[in-house]
């Protein structure tokens, strides 16, 4: 058994001078964590004017006139003339009356007479007219270094 004991002895002296000769390795591990920041690199300024401007237009231009002519006539008449007539671009209305005499007869009194003219001109107007500029003024921005 002495044997044994010391074989134990010495297993445990080894073992104790391994211990206490254990060092301690640090095992170092880098990691990277990747992410963004927003970096203002310019300005821009964008502005609006408005301008006015008088420019003058030929507008054409058409108006029409009616004419209205009584023409009296004071005519006995055989039998009632046919209506509305047109002489040209005159337009003709009968006007009739009755009239008491020995016998009925039908007098034509007067006549109206409806002409239309019409005129065409160029007028020249003087209109606002608006129109609007947009000026863009970038602003460049060095940005600092990121390391």
């Amino acid at each position: 058994m002495k044997n044994a004991e010391k074989k134990t002895n010495f297993d445990n002296n080894f073992s104790n001078d391994i211990k206490q000769e254990k060092k301690v390795i640090p095992v170092v591990e880098e990691r990277v964590e990747v992410g963004k920041k927003v970096i203002e690199k310019a300005k821009v300024h964008v502005s609006k004017t408005v301008n006015h401007n008088i420019e003058s237009y030929d507008i054409p231009l058409s108006s029409e006139e009616i004419v209205v002519k009584r023409v009296p006539k004071n005519e006995l008449v055989d039998k009632v003339p046919e209506g509305i007539r047109y002489e040209g671009d005159i337009m003709i209305i009968p006007v009739l009356k009755e009239v008491a005499v020995i016998e009925k007869r039908i007098m034509l009194v007067e006549e109206i007479h409806v002409a239309k003219y019409k005129y065409d001109k160029v007028e020249t107007r003087e209109v606002t007219v608006r129109k609007e500029e947009v000026h863009v003024e970038r602003t460049e921005i060095i940005p600092p270094n990121i390391e």
